[in-house]
């Protein structure tokens, strides 16, 4: 039996101030961290893993040095990861783990807070029920949610919806966190409390009939949870499914994954498209994998390769560029993925407090970083290019 230090204990039951709640997860780097590493504070699906083996990973005998490695401004990769206050970081490089390692306390089986890299997962959903001939996701989406029609995100077109191109409006409200635009969707959720003079959404439904048109359709990208939302709604409605289970089935069955991911529900049960999922490391490196072969992994076609060549063609850049998100110089926004246009043909999944899921065809490399990284800004990584510059250098 491995001995267990004094500084490995936890105290039972725990101290006031290391108890994380709805109302201060938000509120230091420490709770913060908590919050990205356990699901505990609100309620979740299972996404199951289904009942196959795991599907092997490769890994090289000598792993990466990251203090070595280093960017454009001379900053390591390590200490990059350090700064940023990653839990979890990944490099596959040719199909082969080049470099893994965890930190914060993180285990590699706990499923790691996604939060928008979600909407990733939601945007391949659409586009294969598209594909089958489900949807048509030229037609307005209150044409499959009459519910909708009348308020901003029913006015939208399924596709601009996959582009962010729907720009909406919210009633505003005063919280003790100050978080996000559209900030009543963390209400709506229950993932923080409401002001006592909150008379706003109670759940998701409400967030996004309560949605009003802010400028036309199309015109413009405007990144926000509630065209996820109702993306989300309108594959449940068309196929009776829970989104946990959607991805269950279509997805992460499928890519043999080592442990079940899990969707967080909002007050009345409904999956959070916009940012609920959780999952380990090594898993989203099954995922990402498979993305970088064009939806094929673990012996079959998961995902047809053309909505995956589709998303790198990424989408419009003026747009974005003239955007909140301009941080994000030369990127485009397309079916719910981040596109770089970078020299390796790289896109993205990424949530808040800095997730990544960055694959990169031409380089014919995976990253992967899970993160408790409080900076509102998720950072456009030098450290990523200077990875991959490595690689192909050897």
């Amino acid at each position: 039996m491995q001995p267990i230090t004094k500084n490995e204990m936890k105290v039972f039951p725990p101290y006031k101030e290391d108890i994380v709640t709805k109302d201060n997860w938000f509120t230091s780097q420490k709770n913060l961290q908590r919050y990205c590493h356990s699901g505990d504070l609100s309620p979740s699906r299972i996404i199951w893993r289904g009942n196959q083996n795991p599907t092997q990973l490769s890994y090289t005998k000598d792993q990466l040095n990251l203090e070595k490695i280093k960017d454009k401004n001379a900053e390591s990769v390590l200490s990059y990861l350090e700064r940023t206050n990653t839990d979890a970081f990944l490099v596959m490089y040719q199909g082969k783990v080049m470099y893994e390692n965890y930190f914060n306390g993180y285990k590699s089986y706990q499923p790691h807070a996604m939060n928008s890299a979600t909407k990733s997962f939601v945007g391949l959903i659409v586009n294969l029920l598209a594909d089958e001939g489900l949807l048509d996701i030229n037609k307005k989406s209150s044409f499959y949610i009459p519910e909708l029609d009348g308020t901003g995100l029913g006015d939208g077109t399924v596709q601009q919806l996959l582009d962010m191109q729907v720009p909406v409006k919210y009633l505003e409200a005063d919280t003790p966190l100050g978080i996000g635009r559209g900030t009543p969707i963390f209400m709506a959720t229950g993932s923080i409390p409401k002001p006592d003079n909150y008379d706003g959404p109670e759940n998701l439904y409400d967030f996004m009939t309560s949605s009003k048109k802010d400028k036309i359709p199309g015109t413009a990208f405007y990144y926000e949870n509630g065209q996820t939302e109702a993306l989300g709604w309108i594959v449940k409605r068309l196929t009776g499914k829970n989104l946990a289970e959607l991805i269950q089935e279509i997805i992460w069955s499928k890519l043999g994954t080592e442990e079940n991911a899990l969707m967080q529900l909002d007050l009345i049960g409904t999956d959070i498209a916009s940012g609920g999922m959780r999952a380990t490391l090594r898993d989203l490196a099954r995922f990402g994998e498979m993305m970088l072969n064009d939806g094929y992994y673990n012996g079959q076609q998961i995902i047809p390769g053309h909505i995956i060549r589709e998303i790198k063609k990424g989408g419009n850049r003026k747009y974005l560029a003239e955007s909140n998100h301009s941080h994000l110089s030369g990127f485009s926004y397309h079916n719910q993925w981040w596109v770089s246009h970078d020299q390796f043909g790289g896109y993205s999944a990424r949530g808040k407090f800095d997730q990544q899921i960055y694959i990169a065809p031409k380089a014919d490399t995976v990253i992967l970083k899970l993160s408790s990284y409080q900076s509102p800004i998720s950072e456009k990584a030098n450290a990523f290019q200077a990875i991959i510059d490595y690689l192909v250098k050897q």
